[in-house]
């Protein structure tokens, strides 16, 4: 038998109670002239200061005016009070807090200051300071008050823009090359609905306060109309002898603003667990071309990427260093190393996401398309998309990839339209062409599902149609079975060496598995704390590698021999000692000598590999020769 939680139960009804009250104020507030039975502002002086009874229900006031009626003109006035005070604050705050979230630096820093300057003064004191400016009223009140919290509102959307920019999907859709407006308006706003919708009950609850205590002062609604605020005016005069005409006032908004305060922990409480704490700070990509380096490079037919001494840095540590290595049409490149060695920042960087407080420099970052080359370094904003266009990327979790509140349909209809020149129906046609080239059954079915609703295999098969769906020239696979199961694993490297052969592809494969490596990969290069050690065809560095890390990576992968236990290796490479001088391997190698510890190595071919140890020409390095058993 199911058992409810302890307290539950309770909550649950003071929630539902809480939901009535305000759908009971709401209809008041629409249907007010038809429920009063006086007219809230016209006074019989025949009858001033009256207690209940049965003519006037809650009585009259000094006045001799029906305090139902005029209670019921105030729920209107506090309702549409509420309304256009969270309007403004949500209109004027969440843009500018997206807005200055999503780019951040320099404009990010001004418009907080200026926004935490207004949030640190009261709203009521605001409010005032603006009505004296732009004079008393209703409107003008609201305004003034809209005004005032939608500092509030502004950083709150600026946290979640910061949180929601660094997640998978929003990195696939820029990719794309989704402009900021339909970044911000498409993927961004939708997934943090929820908790604009919890600070708009809190703001609503707190107009509706401001507007009674503006009125009370006589700077909200106008003599004679009605407001709650008012009303408790005309009860001050009196209150020594008629207690009673504050009564009706302060309980309408006792119960409003408590009803509108339940209903939004009730909604924020149903947030928890969902987590906003994502590293922040990326902002638009900044490529710089290294000092020295303005010669144009001879293109060898064929080429696709050319990467030139790529460096990648942040404030505390460089992630790579130097790096070189090209791309040509039908390659398969891969990446390999353990965690931390710069797989994922250089790829990152080629993708142009790679971002401040990232510091990118290369001397040559180019591209070969169809429409002819293409560079990274010193582009404007408008060429990083151009980069972009030519460029699928498949990344490492596919359900984070995915925008959680689209359909597969809708994404994948985001990425055909980058390629323009293409119809709706040409784009739906498209769209089960290429979910249909990926191996998804029935194609159609899935596109009107959300990611929610397949499973991991499927969704990878998803972001890899995403991302060959404008016909790129270049593959990003970064990590693309690691969050996949042994079985789909295997489909997915038969899938993109499929599509690699199909489409004549240059892709660059990032990984950490050399299974994955050996069954995908024409080249590799092995990397290690930022510099690549070690570049080789595939097969040539699995039977004979030229650096001792290369070696130590092969021994520590698990593998079968028939009628031999082979235990993997891994007691090298579980010492992290990092030298200031010499081979950064040096502290890990088994084969370290004193010249290994002056100078760091540069890459030199020994054997037909490119290698940077300088003993290479003295070692024999075990490699796989038979039966490697190096796979998934």
């Amino acid at each position: 038998m199911k058992r409810r939680l302890a307290g539950t139960e309770g909550d649950s009804t003071f929630v539902k109670v809480a939901w009535g009250l305000i759908i009971l104020l709401g209809g008041v507030a629409v249907f007010g002239p038809t429920l009063s039975p006086y007219d809230p502002n016209i006074g019989d002086f025949q009858k001033l200061l009256q207690g209940p009874n049965g003519d006037h229900w809650l009585g009259t006031d000094n006045l001799g005016r029906d305090t139902l009626s005029r209670l019921i003109a105030g729920t209107r006035v506090a309702a549409l009070a509420g309304l256009e005070a969270t309007a403004i604050a949500i209109a004027v705050g969440v843009p500018i807090g997206i807005t200055v979230g999503f780019v951040g630096g320099t404009i990010d820093r001004l418009v907080m200051r200026v926004v935490d300057a207004v949030a640190a003064i009261p709203a009521l004191v605001l409010a005032i300071a603006i009505i004296a400016a732009i004079g008393s009223g209703l409107g003008q009140a609201m305004l003034a008050v809209g005004l005032a919290f939608s500092a509030s509102v502004a950083r709150l959307a600026r946290g979640l823009a910061l949180a929601e920019r660094e997640r998978l999907y929003v990195d696939g859709a820029r990719v794309v090359g989704l402009s900021r407006p339909n970044l911000l308006g498409r993927h961004i706003l939708p997934n943090i609905g929820g908790p604009l919708v919890v600070i708009a009950t809190t703001v609503f609850a707190a107009a509706i306060v401001i507007e009674a205590g503006l009125s009370f002062l006589g700077l909200g609604v106008p003599i004679p109309d009605a407001s709650w605020g008012s009303m408790l005016t005309d009860a001050q005069r009196v209150h020594r002898n008629h207690p009673w005409q504050s009564v009706p006032p302060g309980i309408a908004i006792f119960i409003s603003v408590l009803a509108i305060n339940v209903v939004g922990d009730s909604l924020l409480r149903r947030r928890r667990g969902e987590s906003f704490d994502h590293p922040a700070g990326h902002l638009e990509p900044v490529i710089v071309r290294k000092q020295g380096e303005h010669t144009e490079p001879v293109r060898e037919p064929g080429r696709v990427l050319t990467v030139r001494s790529l460096s990648v840095s942040y404030p505390e540590t460089t992630a790579v260093l130097d790096a070189n290595f090209h791309v040509d049409q039908g390659e398969v490149v891969a990446l390999v190393g353990e965690s931390g060695s710069g797989k994922t920042s250089v790829v990152m960087a080629i993708a142009g996401l790679l971002t401040p407080p990232a510091d990118v420099g290369a001397a040559e970052l180019s591209l070969n398309t169809p429409a002819g080359d293409l560079s990274l370094l010193d582009v404007s904003r408008r060429e990083q998309y151009g980069w972009r266009r030519n460029i699928g990327v498949v990344f490492q979790e596919p359900a984070a990839s995915l925008n959680p509140l689209q359909t597969v349909g809708r994404q994948m209809t985001n990425a055909l339209k980058r390629a323009g020149g293409l119809s709706r129906s040409e784009i739906s046609e498209r769209t089960i062409e290429l979910l249909n080239a990926v191996g998804l059954p029935r194609p159609q079915e899935v596109a009107r599902l959300r990611p929610d609703q397949i499973s991991g295999g499927m969704a990878q098969r998803v972001v890899i149609a995403q991302a060959l769906a404008s016909e790129p020239s270049l593959l990003v696979a970064d990590e693309p079975t690691t969050a996949l199961d042994v079985t789909i694993q295997a489909e997915t490297i038969a899938l993109l060496k499929q599509l690699g052969e199909e489409r004549g592809l240059a892709v660059v494969l990032v990984t950490h598995d050399l299974g994955v490596a050996a069954q995908l990969s024409d080249r590799t290069l092995v990397m290690y704390q930022g510099r690549v050690v070690e570049t080789a065809l595939m097969a040539d560095l699995v039977a004979s590698p030229q650096h001792p890390y290369t070696a130590e990576l092969l021994e520590s992968v698990p593998r079968n021999v028939p009628g031999v236990r082979i235990e993997p290796r891994i007691d090298h490479l579980t010492t992290l000692e990092v030298p200031t001088a010499g081979c950064l391997y040096a502290p890990r190698c088994p084969h370290a000598a004193d010249v290994c510890r002056q100078d760091e190595p540069p890459l030199r071919e020994v054997n037909g590999h490119l290698t940077a140890c300088v003993r290479a020409d003295d070692l024999e390095l075990a490699g796989i020769t038979r039966n490697p058993g190096v796979g998934p």
